[in-house]
């Protein structure tokens, strides 16, 4: 299909329509405008109407994005999202989904299918040195015409790239600040929109196609995260050579040379870490400090339990904190099946082989419920029973690891009944359906942030 009949279907009412629903109707995310998703709806056909209209005739334009900041730990600075209005993410979704049908090959693969064949290949025996690069402010380094250049191979229709460039020039603002003045974005692609990543793989599909050729070498990136296996004494010139290749691009590697740096050359005898593992003796374990985020996140569920129980009024109220604190840690041990994708840590961390990390989670799982004297109230599951069912292929012999997709409309009830704490029991089917698959998505972003950052 090409990329005006693809920008059509996309820019439909009715593909517009179901954007509207599936992605944005249940979120909480609110732009500068302050308009929320509810208040979107009382007017949605004409609104979306408008949409379809301003995207075809080219003259669409996006309100400033709002900005949020993420820390990223004390020794550097927060990145920096930018939260769109209602309106504009529509528009952005849609646009996201056109890109796909226009460059079906940057749609990128999930990191576990990189991690697999990171393992098969140190597996194999085939290379003996590793070249690892990470790219410097990556997203907000993008440069616009290298990105054009690449977006006009496939794309002639003006008002199509008239719509990419606003959305990616429109500025990002505190969302006290107000968008008079607020200069445009001359660079970068602003994080946290629908378009940012496929933008970001549509700029260097040519750097792929490239490594793919080289030879004598197995290459893998996910997203500004780079590692190269290669045979006895050619780290060093292929490291210069990648590096070259994407200062070409408009892109900054970190330097390499520097202990802290986390662009280096190695023999595969040494240590190095790639999305969230540690390659040892040729063998994949899971990086320190993924296990310490994982391990803040169960304490951070135990906390949020000792509030609420402090503002507990009754019994039948201490009791709920209970059962909310086990229903929430098991979760977050376990992961989840949610439509149709395996979720949560267990899953992704499926490549290891030494599984004593693991124990030592569930230990300190078991001291946390001693301290917060919680051992005889919670039966909690486990992590290491959890990565053995993860190893199962066929969804459906689940049995420990929850699978909400085909979960009964009763047991919804009764989870919906305890996080919201409200009688559902007039709601139809229908509506607890909905408002499942709303918590439920709240829940699985939390699981999702336990992963975030891997690199």
């Amino acid at each position: 299909m090409t990329a005006a009949k693809s920008f059509s279907a996309a820019f439909s009412v009715p593909n517009l329509t179901a954007v509207f629903v599936k992605k944005i109707q249940d979120s909480g995310a609110i732009g500068i405008d302050r308009v929320t998703p509810a208040a979107f709806l009382k007017n949605l056909k004409s609104e979306l109407s408008l949409v379809q209209a301003k995207a075809a005739s080219g003259s669409y334009k996006f309100t400033a994005y709002k900005q949020k900041l993420l820390s990223k730990g004390a020794d550097s600075p927060p990145r920096v999202l930018s939260i769109p209005t209602v309106r504009d993410r529509v528009t952005l979704r849609a646009l996201a989904e056109m890109l796909a049908k226009v460059f079906p090959e940057a749609v990128s693969e999930i990191p576990q299918t990189k991690v697999d064949r990171v393992s098969s290949t140190l597996k194999s025996g085939a290379y003996t040195e590793f070249v690892k690069i990470d790219l410097s402010k990556f997203y907000p380094s993008i440069p616009h015409d290298n990105l054009k250049r690449v977006l006009r191979s496939r794309i002639r229709k003006p008002e199509i790239l008239s719509l990419i460039e606003k959305a990616i020039t429109t500025p990002t603002i505190p969302d006290k600040k107000g968008s008079k003045g607020a200069k445009p974005n001359t660079r970068g692609v602003p994080q946290g929109l629908a378009i940012s990543n496929i933008l970001a793989e549509i700029l260097l599909l040519g750097f792929d196609k490239q490594m793919a050729a080289m030879p004598d070498i197995a290459y893998e990136r996910y997203v500004d995260d780079i590692l190269i296996f290669c045979k006895f004494g050619q780290s060093t010139a292929v490291l210069q050579k990648v590096c070259n290749d994407l200062q070409k691009i408009g892109l900054e590697p970190h330097p390499s040379g520097t202990d802290a740096s986390k662009t280096r050359r190695g023999s595969l005898t040494e240590e190095f870490d790639f999305l969230g593992y540690r390659c040892k003796d040729l063998r994949l374990g899971i990086r320190k400090q993924s296990v310490h985020k994982f391990e803040s996140s169960l304490a951070g569920i135990f906390t949020a339990y000792r509030h609420r129980l402090a503002r507990a009024a009754t019994s039948l109220e201490a009791n709920r904190a209970i059962s909310v604190c086990a229903w929430r840690l098991n979760l977050r041990i376990t992961g989840c099946i949610f439509e149709n994708r395996r979720l949560g840590w267990v899953f992704y961390f499926s490549q290891i082989v030494d599984t004593s990390q693991l124990r030592a989670v569930d230990n300190t799982v078991q001291q946390l419920l001693k301290r917060f004297s919680l051992t005889s109230k919670i039966n909690v599951k486990r992590l290491l029973k959890a990565f053995y069912e993860s190893q199962r292929s066929i969804k459906e012999q689940h049995r420990y690891i929850p699978n909400f997709d085909s979960m009964p409309t009763s047991e919804k009830r009764r989870i919906l009944t305890l996080l919201s704490n409200r009688n559902i029991s007039t709601l139809s089917d229908e509506r607890v359906d909905n408002l499942f698959k709303k918590r439920i998505g709240e829940a699985v972003r939390e699981l999702e942030e336990d992963l975030a950052a891997l690199s």
